[in-house]
């Protein structure tokens, strides 16, 4: 029985395989991709996870074995038929799917839930539609957001880094725990950035057409 989505709007099942960011180390930038299978589910939409592989510590010792995130910024991963099933050493190789857009999705207007922000033209990474899923950016409208959220006190920030990619920051005023994302900009250039608040369209009343 599934009983939520992750960020792609797939079904979450208690067993699933699962992708999930997860803070490492003391620096705020350390963020790395953890798997772990699915154990429980909670009524405020969190999903608890038992991480399959855990990177030993500097100080010894390895990372916690269990987590609680956000359904919405996991990702379920192909079963046995795509994937190598972890061996009771907890390693486990996987090979998600890469992050593309629909086929030939058209560009959308945007703008944050509850705010007058954008619009920003995104091109959506699935078929479906919710506030949390992820959108195709271009560099210049990436940075459009990142000056929008600056507008507010909200806890999270975001700052572009050296080689092009473009950090979130958040403390434990905007979610139970401080993180950060990472997103590295595609062949094209573009951010794919969601997960983090939610999104709502646009409204089109000059018949604005959006562009890259």
């Amino acid at each position: 029985m599934a009983w939520m989505l992750d960020w792609r709007g797939t079904p979450i099942t208690h067993g699933a395989h699962v992708l999930f960011p997860r803070k490492w180390g003391h620096s705020a930038h350390s963020t790395e991709m953890a798997e772990g299978i699915v154990k429980r589910f909670s009524s405020t939409g969190r999903i608890t996870v038992d991480v399959l592989r855990s990177r030993p510590r500097e100080s010894g010792g390895t990372g916690r074995a269990r987590y609680a995130v956000p359904a919405h910024s996991a990702t379920v991963v192909p079963g046995p038929a795509g994937r190598r099933v972890a061996d009771g050493r907890g390693d486990a190789a996987s090979s998600p799917a890469p992050l593309t857009p629909a086929p030939a999705a058209p560009l959308e207007l945007l703008t944050v839930d509850g705010t007058d922000y954008g619009p920003y033209p995104g091109q959506p990474t699935t078929a479906t539609r919710s506030p949390y899923d992820t959108y195709l950016f271009a560099g210049e409208t990436a940075q459009r957001i990142v000056e929008d959220l600056h507008r507010d006190n909200c806890g999270l920030t975001a700052a572009f880094e050296y080689d092009g990619a473009l950090t979130f920051t958040w403390d434990a005023t905007y979610r139970d725990e401080p993180g950060a994302e990472r997103v590295t900009p595609d062949a094209q250039g573009r951010y794919a950035i969601g997960g983090l608040w939610p999104w709502d369209t646009w409204p089109e009343t000059d018949g604005t057409t959006p562009q890259p």
